[in-house]
Formats: C-alpha cells, sequence, structure tokens
C-alpha cells in the first residue's frame, strides 16, 4: 500500500475528516436503535396494560366466566403541530374464555371489544377455554 499522500499535509487533514464522519455515521444507527427498543417496550406495556383491563371487564361479565386476553397494537407515526409521535392502535384481539362455547357470550364479548377499541368483527377471535385438569 502506497502511503505517500499522507505526507502532505492537506491530505493529512482529509483523512482525519473522513474518519471523523466515519464516527458520527456509525454513532448515528445506535441512537435509532436505542429510540426503538424503548418504543417496542412501552408498546409492550401498552399492550399488557389493555389486556389486563379488558380481561378483568370480560371476566365481570356473566357467563364468560376465566378468561385470557391477548391484544396486538399497529404502531403508527403521527405528525402533529410539528412534533412526532407514535401511537399504538389495537389491530387484534383473542379472547380465550370459558364460556366462549355460548353465541350469545360470544357475541357479547365482541360487542365489548369492539365498542372498546373501534376494530371491525374479524379482527377479534373467540375461542372457548380448554378444560384444565383441576377442572375435570
Amino acid at each position: 500500500m502506497n502511503i505517500s499522500f499522507l505526507k502532505e499535509k492537506g491530505n493529512k487533514y482529509i483523512v482525519f475528516i473522513l474518519l471523523g464522519l466515519l464516527v458520527l455515521v456509525l454513532a448515528i444507527p445506535t441512537s435509532d436503535m436505542e429510540n426503538a427498543e424503548e418504543t417496542k417496550l412501552t408498546e409492550r406495556e401498552t399492550e399488557s396494560d389493555l389486556e389486563a383491563q379488558l380481561t378483568r371487564v370480560l371476566s365481570a361479565m356473566e357467563g364468560v366466566g376465566e378468561v385470557e386476553v391477548m391484544i396486538t397494537l399497529e404502531t403508527t407515526e403521527n405528525s402533529l403541530f410539528g412534533t412526532d409521535s407514535e401511537t399504538g392502535k389495537v389491530s387484534g384481539v383473542v379472547v380465550v374464555a370459558e364460556g366462549a362455547g355460548d353465541a350469545v357470550v360470544e357475541t357479547r364479548i365482541s360487542n365489548a371489544i369492539k365498542a372498546l377499541f373501534s376494530i371491525d368483527a374479524h379482527k377479534i377471535s373467540i375461542v372457548k377455554r380448554a378444560m384444565q385438569e383441576e377442572d375435570k
């Protein structure tokens, strides 16, 4: 490798400038990754909070019985008044409930979810909870 071009003063400065730019470029993705990880953590916390609230509501409904809930969020970016923010919109709900074998109970569960999250019925899945050994 020929490094004679480094002997000239101007070339040394160019090399230092290029190295500095390289360091800056390498540092930028790191901060974006941290922001993405924070967003995912916040999104999961939001999902967990929504799941816990929905579980409480559904458990209190007549005929539902024991219930488990899973909610997925669709993250969208909003730009409002010059500030960027991300919001999570419910994109799907799965409910596993003891009373899900009853059509009336399933309708009540579905209606409650549609009212709470403004999502279409095809984004809601309601299934009967499997009998546990303790329940048999």
